[in-house]
């Protein structure tokens, strides 16, 4: 392996243990500091569902900030619009879960899957233009989380 490849071993790396640490913080920390979050009362049965729904989100952003390390735009950019984008916004909705939530809860879920949505399209311009614009993605991707972190900042389910 020449030293450049090695190089380009190290930067991958680097940048993969740097996302999957940024993603932990930032979606473990406000939930651990905030003791006052409203209690979203919800059926048990959607209570499960909607921890199992987040679980799926936080294994696709680790998929997608995967991709985005090895460059795959265009995958991650259907990752998070097939599986948190505005098109399974319906499907979230169809599992009982969006019915059940407060208002804010929800508004906040809606907010997440359009911020995905965006994504999507930022990470497929980037696909076009050989990731010239990898902060504009990174960026998009920072609004997704960010929802995640406004709504386990203000909501627990109960």
């Amino acid at each position: 392996m020449s030293r450049f490849d090695l190089l380009v071993v190290r930067k991958k790396m680097l940048y993969k243990t740097l996302i999957s640490v940024l993603i932990f913080l930032t979606l473990s920390i406000p939930v651990i500091t905030n003791a006052d979050r409203q209690s979203a009362e919800l059926p048990s049965f959607v209570s499960r569902q909607l921890m199992s729904n987040m679980r799926d989100h936080l294994e696709t952003l680790e998929e997608i900030t995967l991709l985005l390390a090895e460059s795959k735009y265009a995958q991650a950019a259907d990752t998070a619009e097939n599986n948190l984008g505005m098109s399974s916004a319906e499907l979230h909705y169809k599992k009982f879960v969006g019915k059940y939530m407060p208002k804010g809860m929800r508004n906040i879920g809606t907010q997440m899957h359009k911020a995905a949505s965006d994504f999507a399209l930022s990470a497929r311009e980037a696909e076009k233009d050989g990731g010239l614009n990898r902060n504009r993605v990174l960026t998009a991707l920072s609004q997704v989380m960010k929802q995640c972190v406004a709504c386990h900042d203000f909501y627990r389910a109960k």
